[in-house]
């Protein structure tokens, strides 16, 4: 079989230099299932050979080239809007190539005979060839689909997936930093779903401070998205690296949750009330994940950002995905010692109005500009701090003017 020509490869054929074949998402699946004992769900991905067939195949390539030169300003929320839309609508319309089909049906089918199920539940994640390099993020651009069950969904999600490499926000990062549209190529983590009764995000740094001596655990009831997309305010507990001790722990009140539907995809129902305020992992849970958390930080070599659910089924701990982080990996490499006598002017006489958990490092001072509705983001002006309930992909030349989001 030749790599670079296959549809399909399976997580244990994969390590994480095989960015390339089949994106960041991917290939790191790829290592962590191949090269470390960490339990992770077993899965292949679609590779970026079969996202370019499918252009070809269906002549989306040049339609979508004569589309892009619509998009004279991507600063134009509205013309991006349009335009983004129109590409993807293009990308679901087309037919998958029967070759392109079966190869996602036969690895689907495998799959089922690999774990000893018939037509499994599935996550579909999506991976971007150029996902975090030194210089760039691509991670959580595109869609992810949980739940998903059947080869003919897997296919269709596949599909949503590939539409999903041009969403406002990727199509406006990939401009702003010189990607060329038609050069990344998208792959599709088909991978076993989790029943989540509770999962979340770990980090091997802390966002805030910069600190790496502490391991980072955050999560919330169900299913994972709420908490990667901020729709709940997790529980937070931090871990000492060297010792596995707990040295602080946050409970905050989860009143909704994403579950499963029995029948494939998912909702948002109510957290029963008695467990809003209750801690979502154990101390030995906690304790594990850091531990998790520990070797794949040593076998990458580098800070780490990694999700994780633990199945209701049983209370097995599993590994989602990891990912290097870019932020402090970036600034610790580069932050210099004080000179002797060199001070920093900080305020002194300061009032807290609000806490809350943060999303990332910094801080920042300005006028505070409240919009609650995209339609008025063109009333927001460069250097404002915006303040909203959610951001989302209409908010991109927003967020980009902004000194800080709250």
């Amino acid at each position: 079989m030749d790599r670079n020509s296959a549809f399909i490869l399976w997580f244990d054929e994969l390590r994480r230099e095989d960015v390339d074949l089949v994106g960041g998402k991917s290939s790191s699946l790829g290592e962590l299932t191949s090269a470390t004992n960490v339990p992770v769900p077993y899965g292949f991905a679609t590779t970026a050979a079969g996202y370019r067939y499918f252009m070809t195949e269906t002549g989306l390539d040049k339609q979508i080239k004569e589309m892009l030169e619509e998009l004279t300003d991507v600063e134009d929320p509205v013309q991006l809007r349009i335009v983004t839309a129109k590409i993807r609508e293009a990308v679901c319309a087309a037919p998958m190539p029967p070759k392109l089909a079966e190869s996602i049906r036969k690895g689907y089918e495998e799959l089922g005979q690999k774990v000893g199920e018939q037509d499994p539940f599935v996550a579909v994640r999506s991976s971007a060839t150029a996902e975090d390099l030194p210089d760039a993020s691509f991670a959580g651009q595109q869609d992810t689909y949980l739940n998903v069950r059947g080869a003919d969904m897997v296919i269709q999600k596949v599909k949503e997936c590939y539409a999903s490499t041009f969403t406002d926000r990727a199509t406006y990062y990939r401009t702003k930093k010189g990607f060329d549209h038609l050069e990344v190529a998208l792959s599709a983590a088909i991978q076993m779903m989790v029943f989540s009764k509770s999962a979340g995000v770990m980090f091997t740094v802390d966002l805030v401070t910069g600190d790496d001596s502490t391991i980072t655990i955050e999560g919330a009831w169900g299913l994972g998205e709420y908490v990667v997309q901020g729709t709940v305010t997790p529980d937070n507990f931090r871990v000492k690296k060297d010792d596995l001790s707990i040295v602080s722990t946050m409970v905050n009140t989860k009143p909704i949750q994403l579950v499963r539907k029995a029948g494939g995809d998912c909702e948002e129902l109510p957290v029963p009330e008695d467990l809003q305020k209750v801690q979502v992992l154990t101390e030995e849970q906690i304790k594990e994940l850091a531990s998790y958390a520990k070797a794949i930080e040593k076998h990458y070599g580098c800070y780490m950002d990694m999700e994780w659910g633990v199945d209701e089924r049983n209370d097995k701990i599993w590994l989602l995905q990891a990912r290097p982080e870019t932020v402090w990996s970036k600034k610790n490499k580069e932050k210099k010692p004080a000179t002797e006598g060199e001070t920093m002017e900080v305020t002194s006489e300061r009032v807290v109005v609000v806490k809350g958990l943060p999303a990332s490092p910094g801080k920042a001072a300005g006028k505070a500009h409240v919009i609650l509705d995209p339609s008025r983001i063109d009333e927001f002006k460069e250097g404002e701090i915006l303040v909203t309930t959610m951001t989302a992909p209409d908010w991109v030349p927003a967020m980009k003017k902004a000194k800080a989001i709250v």
